[in-house]
């Protein structure tokens, strides 16, 4: 079941792909699939946020990392109703509690003891969510126009009209949080998940664009009255670089009554 989907990037070796992270629903195991050319797909295979799945993986020679697997995009398949948030997200629980671990600082360790590179945990206390400048680059414009042309080749008239090269970002989203360890020196790392960069760019054109922002994903997202969890990732060429691939943030469950409960 996909829990969260990165930005789309450009892979000299595929084009333009997304990572995509989620569990078993058997097992909740982590697992990472990649690469996925998700604006490409056939729309009755475009999954969302919590829609089981199924396709055909192998494990990839380039990778060693112990939750990756290479997808065969043409074989993915929707296989379930996306899971109800209704009754306080009491459908996604029993899927997704069970994969919740400790801190960021103990993933940090699994990485070094045994590659862990996907895991989710609740931090102690988010600080700030920052929004700062970033740098593109002109050549990954020209690579995102090219590939965008090139697809016209490959569809009907329809897709070539929708198809638009992948946009550069000028900003970079980032929370700064203590995690649970108690030793933790604090932690700053960047936000990929795919909402956020669809927000900003809804909304970019609004004066407070970044207020707006923040009320979601700090106010809300992380507030008091939320189980928030930091679902965080690391980068094949940069095992000891972690980023925020997405949030869990149920309403908190010491809130529910025992008559939410009973209507689950």
């Amino acid at each position: 079941m996909p829990l969260v989907k990165a930005y789309p990037a450009l892979s000299r070796r595929y084009g333009e792909v997304s990572c995509i992270a989620g569990l078993d629903m058997k097992t909740s195991e982590w697992i990472r699939l990649y690469p996925v050319p998700f604006r490409t797909l056939e729309d009755a295979q475009k999954f969302r946020k919590y829609e089981p799945i199924r396709a055909r993986v192998q494990r990839p020679r380039d990778d060693r990392r112990p939750e990756s697997w290479r997808v065969d995009a043409e074989s993915i398949e929707v296989v379930g109703p996306v899971l109800s948030s209704e009754h306080e997200w009491a459908a996604r629980r029993p899927v997704v509690e069970p994969a919740i671990g400790e801190s960021m600082c103990a993933v940090r360790n699994a990485q070094k003891e045994n590659g862990t590179s996907l895991q989710m945990f609740r931090p102690r206390e988010v600080l700030e969510l920052i929004i700062e400048d970033a740098e593109t680059d002109p050549e990954k414009g020209r690579r995102a126009e090219d590939w965008a042309a090139q697809g016209s080749l490959l569809g009907s008239a329809d897709l070539q009209l929708q198809r638009k090269a992948l946009e550069q970002i000028p900003f970079r989203f980032l929370y700064r949080y203590l995690c649970a360890a108690d030793d933790c020196p604090g932690h700053r790392q960047s936000i990929v998940d795919w909402e956020i960069i669809a927000l900003y760019r809804n909304i970019r054109e609004q004066e407070d664009w970044r207020d707006l922002i923040r009320t979601k994903w700090f106010d809300q997202m992380c507030g008091p009255d939320r189980d928030t969890a930091f679902i965080v990732g690391n980068q094949h060429q940069h095992l000891d670089g972690f980023l925020i691939l997405g949030v869990w943030w149920p309403p908190r469950s010491d809130q529910l009554s025992l008559g939410d409960l009973s209507d689950v």
